[in-house]
């Protein structure tokens, strides 16, 4: 009687333990259908882009994402549909023009979104190196300075590199001066001071050049923009009849690009003061 006791314990509790694992796969089973109907249709709509475009199937990622821009246009997930509609349409698509649209559509729409900095700076992007609008491209670049976010100090630069395709070399050197007073311990203010000299010689300010590129080799002596500026600075001796001086600055020069074009250089200078010598 004591064993049957036992017996009917056991069965007793293996009962318990097979019913409460059952609740438990059968709540494991349920718990995705319970969540999916706790989505909102915009949620859903979302969730359904997200899956297709992981799985490839852009066309149909892009219908769901606007249909939920569409039809939901005040929900949480709507600005972030058509940021997701304008880089699909810019990196799948291929179609610059209409991803700069839905980029400004959704700064129009969602003025207070954190997505409006990565559209402006997208359509940004697009004016000045797709469709090569430079004009436009500084507005666009100003404008992101105006949201006081983001990296100002790449805006500075896009800013100047702008004027300097629109071969206004004194404003874009103006630019370059603020980017570099506004943030003199910029990571770019070794390719500034490099660009600025650039830009001096082209203004016919020699010694001012040569002064920025001094600047650069003393302040930043592990930049590669030194190296380059090394070469220039050698070039100016040799514009200037400088031969030895020069010949001496690009045979210590180290670390230059294009090797080929140094050593064609140093040659040419080579001759040309052997020549000189023996006109003598």
């Amino acid at each position: 009687m004591k064993q049957q006791k036992i017996k009917t314990k056991k069965s007793s509790r293996n009962r318990w333990i097979f019913y409460v694992l059952a609740v438990l796969v059968l709540t494991a089973s349920l718990f995705p259908v319970y969540r999916k109907q706790q989505l909102t249709a915009s949620q859903q709509l979302f969730a359904k882009g997200v899956k297709l475009e992981s799985l490839g199937q852009i066309v149909a990622a892009e219908e769901s994402y606007r249909e939920l821009y569409q039809q939901y246009p005040r929900a949480e997930e709507a600005a972030e549909a058509l940021f997701k509609i304008a880089r699909l349409s810019q990196y799948d698509h291929q179609d610059e023009q209409m991803a700069l649209l839905n980029y400004l559509q959704l700064e129009h729409d969602y003025p207070e979104s954190p997505l409006v900095l990565p559209a402006r700076e997208a359509a940004a992007q697009i004016v000045k190196y797709t469709l090569r609008d430079y004009s436009r491209a500084i507005e666009f670049y100003q404008r992101l300075l105006d949201l006081n976010l983001g990296n100002p100090e790449q805006y500075y630069y896009e800013i100047a590199d702008c004027y300097f395709r629109l071969e206004n070399y004194p404003q874009a050197r103006i630019e370059l001066e603020t980017l570099l007073e506004n943030f003199p311990h910029s990571p770019l203010a070794a390719s500034v001071l490099y660009r600025k000299g650039g830009i001096l010689l082209l203004e016919g300010r020699v010694d001012e050049a040569r002064q920025d590129w001094q600047s650069l080799i003393e302040q930043y002596p592990d930049s590669s923009y030194q190296v380059q500026a090394r070469f220039d600075l050698a070039k100016l001796l040799e514009e200037e009849g400088s031969l030895e001086a020069a010949l001496q600055s690009y045979q210590q020069l180290e670390g230059f690009s294009y090797p080929a074009l140094l050593q064609k250089k140093i040659d040419h200078l080579e001759q040309r003061i052997k020549a000189k010598k023996g006109a003598i």
